[in-house]
């Protein structure tokens, strides 16, 4: 991962992201309610949650206001998303704390019964998402979940065409130029295939790995610690 060009691409970007996403993302809300419904815990458990590039804050919002006795550590790269990650999730301050690090290298602690992430593995080489699904591993306790909302590659070049022809086609019907986004896409971004993941996933040891939710390269996929 180029750290010092993804930083300052989300540096810049904070402010206008949540607004953005909706534009750059096909059915985003909708992936919310999936993440949710997916979660195998009661609503009143005293979850302990690690979201792995928080962003401004949006999964940690989604899971803190459904379990209301979780606790969570939202976790970031930049400065600026989590500036915008506190302000959305001032009303859960006594239940969230910040920070600010690369989870390719920095720790990200131990202890949690769920780690979830949107958006942000994909920045990471394929052999450094493999050690980071180690590493989220360790981080679970017995029975815990890791659930990943992710861009994914297709699993031949034919399906990746089609499957970014229909992200732009998506891209444009939302009345945003593609051409900038795109060539961020392509300098920062490293997509593996969810077929590939879940692969990964089985082999540093989660149980019950599936892609629960596909919409062309976009996936919602994850795995138990037995």
């Amino acid at each position: 991962m180029d750290t010092d060009r993804v930083r300052d691409h989300f540096q810049e970007e904070a402010l206008a992201y949540d607004e953005a996403i909706l534009r750059l993302v096909p059915r985003y809300h909708e992936q919310h309610g999936i993440l949710l419904s997916l979660l195998p815990f009661t609503r009143d458990q005293p979850l302990r949650v690690l979201d792995l590039g928080c962003g401004t804050g949006v999964l940690s919002h989604v899971v803190l206001e459904e379990f209301a006795r979780a606790t969570g550590v939202a976790f970031d790269l930049t400065e600026n998303m989590l500036v915008q990650a506190k302000k959305r999730l001032r009303r859960f301050a006594d239940r969230v704390s910040f920070q600010q690090g690369d989870f390719g290298k920095d720790e990200i602690g131990k202890g949690y019964d769920l780690v979830i992430s949107g958006f942000a593995i994909h920045h990471l080489t394929n052999a450094a998402k493999q050690e980071l699904y180690r590493r989220i591993f360790e981080s679970l306790n017995p029975g815990g979940v890791f659930l990943h909302r992710e861009i994914v590659a297709g699993a031949t070049p034919a399906l990746n065409a089609l499957y970014e022809r229909l992200w732009r086609d998506f891209v444009a019907s939302q009345g945003e130029r593609d051409d900038g986004w795109f060539r961020k896409y392509f300098e920062e971004d490293i997509p593996a295939p969810v077929e590939d993941q879940v692969e990964w996933l089985k082999q540093v040891g989660f149980v019950d790995v599936a892609c629960h939710w596909r919409h062309f390269n976009f996936a919602i996929f994850g795995g138990t610690k037995a």
